[in-house]
């Protein structure tokens, strides 16, 4: 696969133009550069010639030599020097042996000028091999009539011209081919390195790089298991972004590759830069991952700068065959900078969140220590006036405090929810299975019903909206059974898996109809939210809410949200881990 193929009619019909826009490396100026078709013709040409009377002669005195110190060493015999004297050795240099290495110099000649100009890479290589063939000439007929007392044969006027046209056309178009690719490589690099999404890398290769046989191009992230090791391969991948050629499909959002079901990545374990597969030969999970039942697969690693895996650059063809030499080498060269590409992206996404949370963790102090306190303190300033202004004087003074006081509670209630909802305080205080821990803690206290936490798999660090909701839907599940459940015992279960993370609440009340409940927001909750609300904010980031209940048989919210796996782990004490864990299977 090559830039050539991607090139249609008009694109052909426009290498021979006249006029080309320059070269890529120096900025030559638009026209024909006969400097440089000069300058590599005439040095073909005058090289040529000079081999063409010399290098023979040495050939030949060569040959001699050989054939005289084998006989004298009786090695072989005069009759038996594969049956060609000297004379007839000189005639086969001189017949087939110059008109090939002619050739050969005028194509890397012509290539040579080729690669130096842009659409006009053939023209300036066919011209480059005719004044190559018109030095040849002139400069052979002139020696041959001085020394030998004639020039070149009939058969040899004819070769040398159509050997040069041919030469120089095939040089040319082989280092416009050339230059085509390094354009493409370009391109593809500036595409890779302005994109904004995983998504949008792998559209840029497709586009820029993708043959007819392409069927799809994705990006797939490294993920490792609680407790592996990070060196080597990884032992799985979760897609990030594809593109599909016309008429052909993607892989599907959240497919994931085991790498213990695919036998090519063993080469990568050895160190190779690159690895084949047959579709076919995979399970059918992998086949389906990758969007195709059949054809041929390019694996190739996405290793940044530190030498561990990011992930993992996938190409499909509908070829069963593989890929040729030249777009192996095509989709090796943008390895590097998509590994750099989405590692910057991930950075900035970082940058995006701490930001973010920072943002939101300064309006909440904001919102407290303005709005909220001066809310409280006209609340209170209205309650001593009503409480010092006699009942029986002025009920309509009375009623215009009633609803100042009224409109103060709201205004109040309102700017305690948006601080609970910008950054619950107890997540800037401790991790969030301590967070869960201390909340259940206080409420229980509150509630005198007991309420126990649980922790199950490696506590890693998770986005900062991520936590964040997660610990308003267990404070809101704590409030609704506070208010509604009738509960004896409570339960909260944090779940840590590799590329997700779960909560569920369970209480042994008096359960409900969760088809019957309303979504609506209660505005008299302090800081609360409905189940509706508590929904819209798990699917905003790409989770799932469930409610299992019924009447008289208690309550079970389960919520599960995506995360990038592979982080770190954050430590924290067993007892944290284990807390309640007894607890939890009686309220279940």
């Amino acid at each position: 696969m090559g830039p050539l193929e991607r090139t249609g009619a008009g694109r052909l019909r426009s290498l021979f133009a006249s006029r080309t826009r320059g070269s890529l490396e120096d900025g030559a100026p638009d026209g024909l550069q006969w400097r440089l078709i000069l300058s590599a013709g005439v040095g073909v040409g005058v090289l040529v010639t000079a081999l063409f009377y010399y290098l023979p002669v040495f050939l030949i005195n060569h040959y001699a030599t050989v054939v005289f110190l084998l006989q004298q060493g009786s090695v072989i015999s005069e009759s038996s020097i594969l049956g060609v004297d000297t004379q007839e050795f000189g005639y086969f240099i001189g017949r087939y042996g110059m008109p090939a290495l002619y050739l050969v110099l005028t194509v890397l000649a012509a290539s040579w000028v080729a690669r130096r100009v842009r659409a006009t890479g053939p023209l300036h290589g066919v011209l480059t091999g005719v004044v190559s063939g018109v030095v040849s000439a002139i400069l052979s007929q002139a020696i041959g009539a001085l020394y030998f007392g004639g020039g070149l044969d009939p058969i040899e006027l004819v070769l040398y011209p159509v050997l040069a046209i041919g030469g120089g056309l095939a040089g040319g178009l082989r280092g416009w081919n050339v230059l085509a690719g390094r354009e493409v490589l370009y391109k593809a690099s500036q595409d890779v390195g302005a994109a904004r999404t995983p998504q949008a890398v792998a559209a840029a290769i497709g586009e820029n790089l993708a043959g007819s046989e392409v069927s799809n191009v994705a990006l797939w992230e490294a993920t490792w298991p609680d407790g592996m090791s990070r060196e080597g391969v990884p032992a799985g991948f979760v897609l990030l972004g594809s593109w599909a050629s016309p008429a052909t499909r993607s892989p599907s959002p959240g497919a994931r590759l085991e790498a213990a079901r695919i036998p090519a990545l063993d080469r990568l374990r050895r160190g190779h830069s690159w690895s084949t597969l047959r579709v076919g030969e995979l399970p059918a999970a992998e086949r389906a991952a990758l969007g195709a039942r059949y054809g041929s697969a390019l694996l190739l690693p996405l290793i940044p700068a530190d030498g561990s895996w990011a992930g993992l650059l996938t190409v499909t063809s509908r070829r069963k065959r593989g890929f040729s030499r030249g777009a192996r080498r095509a989709y090796l060269t943008v390895t590097a900078p998509v590994a750099l590409a989405l590692e910057n992206l991930r950075l900035v996404e970082q940058a995006r969140r701490a930001g973010l949370i920072g943002e939101r963790q300064r309006l909440a102090h904001e919102i407290h220590d303005t709005l909220a306190q001066g809310f409280a303190s006209i609340v209170m300033n209205l309650e001593a006036a009503d409480a010092i202004l006699p009942a029986e004087h002025s009920p309509q003074a009375h009623w215009h405090l009633d609803q100042a006081r009224l409109t103060a509670r709201e205004s109040l209630a309102e700017a305690r929810r948006l601080v609970w909802a910008l950054r619950p305080k107890l997540l800037e205080e401790a991790p969030l299975p301590e967070a869960l821990a201390r909340l259940a803690e206080r409420w229980s206290e509150a509630s005198s019903i007991p309420a126990h936490t649980a922790v199950t798999g490696a506590p890693r660090p998770l986005p900062p909206e991520v936590e964040a909701t997660l610990f308003r839907v267990a404070q809101e599940a704590l409030t609704n059974v506070g208010k509604h459940a009738r509960a004896h015992r409570t339960a909260l279960t944090l779940s840590y898996m590799n590329d997700c993370v779960a909560l569920d609440a369970r209480d042994d009340g008096a359960g409900f109809d969760p088809d019957g409940v309303g979504n609506a927001v209660d505005p008299a909750r302090e800081g609360g939210f409905g189940l509706g609300s508590m929904r819209e904010r798990v699917e905003q980031l790409g989770g799932t809410l469930s409610i299992e209940s019924a009447p008289g048989e208690g309550t079970t919210l389960a919520v599960e949200l995506p995360v990038a796996a592979g982080e770190p782990a954050r430590q924290v004490p067993p007892d944290k881990r284990s807390h309640g864990a007894a607890a939890v299977e009686e309220a279940s």
